[in-house]
């Protein structure tokens, strides 16, 4: 038998074109593999998480919701379109920055140890076992002095000492009441604020315990949602008795750990009828116990139009990072004093300050 026939068969069984086109075939079948080879993909492989800071504009991005946490990941094989869970829960964000660095952005998360998984579309790409660390924390709490304001006169009378009635994050606990008060509103004039009355309406001075949540867009905290953003006197809304929502201005936030006790000799200077009023027994303008008294003024010094005199003064303070605080301000020597009353305003600045090491507040 001849290799091609007559009929130009290929050992008289195959047609000699088809037999080219079969051989063409086996031909690109390892090029074609050699071609995937080459340009696929590589899986992603994670080899390194760590937290790193959070940017300011990253919240932004984050579009309210609250960041508890931004991962570096590092390895091979990343893409932009690949995302991350932490366990079962979606991170916000899978920020692809090269194929060998990424940024997870971690939203609200379970308190525990979690596994870092990278997806494409569905398919389970790359896991990091036990690779975020999510701490438990017990949320703040804060001393807010403010006053509850636009009440009925039933809520008004209603109120008490204690657990505030309701619930929901931004409820706490009353510690101080004010006497029940007819209601006052300001409006802001050409040339100055307006104090009116509202007809029945009410308000007391108060001092309440409340949760300080997480500020979804910053490390600050939040009052009944209501962003601590340097905002003068927040206004949030609580729930009162039988229900009520209450309205709350508040004037300064202060910790809710007891105050130290201590005695600072302050030197006020201003006008002489302005220092002539200071009075022993003075009391600023508080409702919190940490109130400013003065307790004895020294001989008057007058020079020309101005005067000066050093008082004693009792007052509690707060431990910070950069010393002793009054209300918030540093209360070291050389720092600016302020007493206000509903008299007057001094001005003076702190000569000495001590401590009592046993008295707090309580």
């Amino acid at each position: 038998m001849t290799l091609i026939d007559d009929r130009g068969r290929l050992f008289g069984r195959l047609n000699l074109v088809d037999a080219a086109i079969a051989a063409f075939a086996l031909v690109l079948i390892p090029i074609g593999y050699g071609t995937f080879l080459l340009f696929r993909s590589a899986a992603p492989a994670v080899s390194s998480v760590t937290r790193v800071p959070i940017t300011a504009e990253e919240r932004r991005l984050a579009g309210g919701s609250r960041l508890s946490a931004k991962l570096k990941v590092r390895g091979s094989g990343f893409r932009p379109m690949l995302r991350a869970t932490i366990g079962d829960v979606p991170a916000l964000g899978f920020v692809f920055e090269n194929p060998n660095s990424a940024d997870v952005l971690v939203g609200e998360t379970a308190p525990g140890t979690h596994d870092l998984v990278i997806y494409d579309g569905v398919q389970e790409v790359a896991r990091a076992a036990k690779a975020v660390t999510i701490q438990a924390a017990a949320p703040a709490r804060v001393r807010a002095v403010g006053t509850l304001f636009d009440l009925d006169e039933a809520t008004a009378r209603a109120l008490r000492v204690g657990p505030l009635a309701g619930g929901g994050a931004s409820q706490g606990d009353i510690v101080m009441l004010g006497d029940v008060q007819p209601g006052r509103r300001q409006f802001a004039s050409a040339r100055a604020d307006v104090e009116v009355a509202v007809p029945d309406r009410w308000e007391r001075h108060a001092i309440l315990i409340l949760q300080c949540d997480l500020d979804p867009n910053s490390d600050g905290c939040a009052l009944g949602g209501v962003p601590l953003t340097g905002v003068t006197k927040p206004v949030i809304r609580l729930i009162g008795p039988t229900s009520a929502a209450m309205s709350f201005a508040i004037d300064e936030l202060l910790p809710t750990d007891p105050a130290r006790r201590a005695v600072a000799r302050v030197r006020f200077t201003g006008a002489a009828a302005a220092i002539a009023l200071l009075r022993a027994g003075d009391r600023d303008n508080t409702a919190d116990d940490r109130a400013a008294t003065v307790t004895a003024l020294g001989r008057r010094m007058d020079d020309r139009d101005t005067a000066s005199v050093d008082a004693t003064v009792s007052l509690g303070v707060d431990q910070s990072r950069d010393g002793w605080r009054y209300r918030g301000h540093l209360a070291l020597p050389g720092a600016p004093f302020t007493l206000t009353t509903d008299r007057y305003v001094a001005n003076g600045s702190v000569i000495e300050l001590t401590i009592d090491p046993h008295g707090a507040d309580r």
